[in-house]
């Protein structure tokens, strides 16, 4: 039972190490994207109330991929008080904080 237990957590840790990457990398691109963004509308020519829209659909991208880093966090930091709970408090799971995981 510890081991299927063990297993389990080590498939969960993986795959929340895995989102918490993904989102960080598509924050990172909409960050480009920001950058972009103005420089583009300069180059065109386009005035800012023209491209005024676009930028508060960038802005609420933004806001929802940095709200949803934050859920992702917490989930990560409840998984690992179920994983006390369930009997690993004393094992490393997964790759990542693995040092913090220790008593």
């Amino acid at each position: 039972m510890l081991k299927e237990r063990l297993a389990i957590a080590n498939k969960l840790a993986k795959e929340v190490h895995e989102a918490e990457a993904a989102i960080d990398l598509a924050i990172a691109k909409v960050g480009t994207l920001m950058a972009s963004l103005p420089q583009a509308q300069a180059d065109v020519k386009l005035s800012a109330v023209a491209g005024d829209r676009a930028f508060g659909y960038l802005q609420s991208a933004a806001t929802g991929m940095l709200g949803g880093r934050t859920s992702i966090v917490a989930l990560h930091n409840e998984l690992a008080v179920i994983k006390d709970k369930v009997g690993l408090r004393n094992m490393i799971v997964g790759i990542g904080d693995a040092g913090k995981l220790l008593p």
